[in-house]
């Protein structure tokens, strides 16, 4: 990946690169005027090129675009002489009319804003006390829906005291206090119950959730077919081994995420989702980026994407920055949560609704005090020219799994076996004094009964989400989601405490985590090594705070039966 830097206010496009995706920021802080210059300028230099001057490319692209949507015609017309009544939304003919949908009714969209003059667009952008009546607004209609929604049973309305006092405590422990600002505090919790609202409470919208996860787990289950052909039926199908049927989807997954880095795919889309979150909670550009980038990357991966603007960082950003790494999990491991049983369409929906309030949140412990220096008018990127070809970029996908699946058996063995120590002394120590069943767990599960308490869970069920969230802290969530998948075969946790257990573990903020972070941003950025290791440990604390209030909300929105489908 090769990304364009602008340090004066110009847009610079290689003359060379028809792949470049160009999109604006209105950086924080800043005058709009400047994005319009580059705004002009792209277009004026882009759109001659790619309509009039490559005749060649237009006809390609036309070709391609006929023939898709030929091939939908067909699909639709043997459909319709087959009588079959269920269009299949799943997986069917339905499914493709949605991805058609979804890519053709963009291109309106896109092209309308980029046709639109950027000085027009920027007086239609809402005024700063429009937004502030709005939030208010939306907020003050959420509080009246949840009392008439909760009237049978006002116990759930504890997640929504819960809510309050994880605000009061970053509240409590902000850096500067005094420079919170409160309209992107409650625009991250506004965005994250609408995505809550749309995917758990609609029943559309958890179908569609529903929906993905069920095509994300058919996906993983395409890398099965070589783990056989490498290790055999035997250990696959027959004993279903972690390392060698589970871990497998990694190197699979690898291999695809590299293709599509290598033809600029993803860089564009984190982008385009990086511009959304800039424009709803008036964060800067970078760090909105990498925050969606951690989605779909991970915290390790996601920061290379913003690389060039490491150095100009403020401390704030940089803390941003490892926070959106902490308080979610990368694409690439949902198959190993699934392998134990939880659900993947609450796992997608837990990692993206963390990625809005994981930003607000931030700058609520630790605000911003500085002069942003991220005046990035423009972020361009095109495919990366790291390697030869794209069977050279998968290749080395496929090999860097190997990395990733080394450290994840290295971490469940090493921290598995010490926590089995742990528990030998603790139960030893407990042994002496006539406590027989003192644990590890149990001491965690006793401390977090509170918190799990605000999370809405069951009481007679909160102890044992508590040691769920408390291995997580300290060890990792895999080793959190195996014992959680035990317990549902067990059938000692409900189908509410179940999901928000889900919520409340899906992210990266574990020990473990604190030191693969500082070795990535350092290695990107030494210059940044002071702010980076010394904000760590908030950032840290911070992912797990927002994975409460992602699980609050979930909680919030759920009745104490479970979602019915």
């Amino acid at each position: 990946m090769e990304m364009a830097t602008n340090t004066e206010n110009k847009t610079n496009i290689d003359e060379n690169n028809q792949d470049c995706t160009t999109i604006s920021f209105e950086t924080h802080g800043t005058h709009p005027k400047v994005c319009i210059e580059g705004f002009e300028k792209t277009m004026n230099l882009r759109f001659p090129r790619l309509l009039i001057s490559d005749n060649k490319q237009l006809a390609v692209k036309c070709l391609c675009h006929a023939v898709v949507l030929a091939y939908i015609l067909a699909a639709i017309h043997h459909w319709y002489l087959s009588d079959v009544k269920d269009i299949g939304w799943k997986n069917g003919l339905g499914l493709l009319i949605v991805l058609a949908t979804c890519y053709y009714g963009v291109l309106p969209v896109k092209y309308m804003f980029t046709l639109i003059h950027a000085g027009k667009l920027v007086k239609l952008l809402p005024l700063e006390h429009f937004k502030i009546g709005v939030l208010c607004t939306f907020l003050g209609s959420f509080v009246l829906f949840i009392f008439f929604d909760t009237k049978n049973n006002r116990h759930r309305l504890v997640p929504l005291a819960g809510l309050g006092v994880f605000v009061l405590v970053g509240f409590i422990f902000s850096k500067h206090r005094g420079h919170v600002n409160w309209t992107t505090v409650a625009s991250g919790l506004a965005t994250q119950i609408t995505i809550g609202m749309l995917t758990i409470r609609w029943q559309v919208g958890r179908s569609i959730v529903q929906a993905v996860g069920e095509l994300a787990e058919k996906f993983f289950s395409f890398a099965y077919v070589g783990a056989k052909v490498t290790y055999g039926n035997e250990l696959i199908d027959n004993y279903g081994v972690f390392a060698f049927k589970v871990l497998s989807v990694l190197f699979f997954m690898c291999f695809v995420i590299e293709i599509l880095f290598y033809y600029g795919i993803i860089q564009t889309i984190v982008i385009k989702l990086g511009w959304c979150l800039q424009k709803l909670l008036g964060t800067t550009a970078a760090e909105s980026v990498n925050t969606c980038a951690s989605v779909f990357l991970g915290m390790s991966e996601a920061p290379i994407i913003i690389k060039p603007y490491l150095p100009d960082l403020t401390e704030s950003e940089i803390h941003a920055v490892m926070m959106g790494g902490f308080s979610t999990v990368a694409g690439t491991v949902f198959a190993a949560y699934t392998s134990f049983g939880i659900d993947p369409a609450y796992l997608i929906t837990a990692s993206v609704m963390s990625a809005p309030t994981a930003l607000s949140f931030s700058k609520l412990i630790f605000p911003e005090t500085e002069k942003s220096m991220n005046s990035v008018d423009q972020i361009c990127t095109k495919k990366t020219t790291d390697e030869g070809n794209v069977m050279d970029a998968a290749c080395k996908g496929a090999q860097f799994g190997l990395k990733i699946i080394g450290a994840i058996v290295a971490n469940i063995v090493a921290f598995v076996s010490f926590v089995a120590f742990i528990n030998a002394i603790i139960s030893w120590l407990g042994h002496l004094v006539g406590l027989d069943d003192l644990t590890f767990e149990y001491v965690l599960g006793k401390i977090l009964i509170p918190v799990t308490w605000l999370l809405g869970v069951d009481p007679s069920e909160c102890e044992a989400v508590g040691k769920l969230i408390g291995l997580k802290m300290t060890i990792n969530e895999f080793v959190a989601y195996k014992q959680m998948g035990d317990l549902i075969k067990e059938g000692k946790l409900n189908r509410k405490s179940e999901i928000v257990a889900t919520f409340a573990l899906c992210s990266f903020a574990n020990p473990g985590s604190i030191g693969s972070m500082i070795a990535t941003l350092t290695t990107l950025c030494p210059t940044q090594r002071s702010a980076i290791t010394k904000n760590v440990f908030r950032a840290f604390l911070g992912g797990t705070v927002t994975c409460f209030l992602t699980a609050a909300i979930a909680s919030l929105l759920m009745p104490d039966e479970g979602l019915k489908d």
